[in-house]
């Protein structure tokens, strides 16, 4: 096997690992949504809320955001504004490119550690939600599993980047 031949196959394997991270993400976002709707029926219709029921949706919020945000990110999904790419062109691009890349990956590393520390604190002091006590290492290990993934992503970019080089720069 060739080196061409290895690459291929890492990228279908990180695509299909960022994929099935991004769907779990989506099967979170859809029981909110259910729980949501539910809450909504109990609160305006029964006249009895749920016990807990915003704790449930801001820590799985973190999840569903930090679960998808590497895929949007490998698939291009994300916002990129083109306002000065005229002026720079193609090595202004890449070079611009290189930068928010690198220092995305280095900021993101940063978050990492803290989020990393900060969800072992939670776990050693037993850090819980007011109304019904949810662990709130949760969202710090889904922020910080994220964060990782988005690492990875930004890294294999600018593999991929640096080995097309600025000829292959649209």
């Amino acid at each position: 096997m060739d080196d061409s031949t290895h690459l291929k196959g890492a990228r279908i394997l990180s695509e299909r690992l960022l994929k099935a991270v991004a769907l779990i993400g989506g099967g979170f976002l859809f029981m909110i949504m259910l729980l949501v709707s539910y809450a909504v029926y109990c609160r305006y219709i029964l006249n009895e809320p749920i016990l807990g029921d915003q704790e449930l949706v801001e820590i799985g919020m973190s999840v569903v955001v930090m679960l998808a945000m590497p895929f949007a990110t490998h698939s291009g999904a994300h916002i990129r504004v083109d306002i000065l790419d005229e002026w720079i062109g193609n090595w202004g691009r890449y070079i611009g490119d290189l930068l928010a890349r690198g220092l995305g990956c280095y900021v993101l590393f940063l978050l990492v550690q803290k989020t990393w520390d900060k969800a072992l604190d939670a776990v050693e002091y037993g850090d819980v939600t007011n109304m019904i006590e949810i662990p709130v290492w949760i969202a710090y290990a889904s922020i910080t599993v994220g964060f990782g993934l988005y690492i990875l992503v930004l890294l294999w970019q600018l593999f991929v980047q640096v080995k097309a080089g600025v000829s292959g720069y649209e």
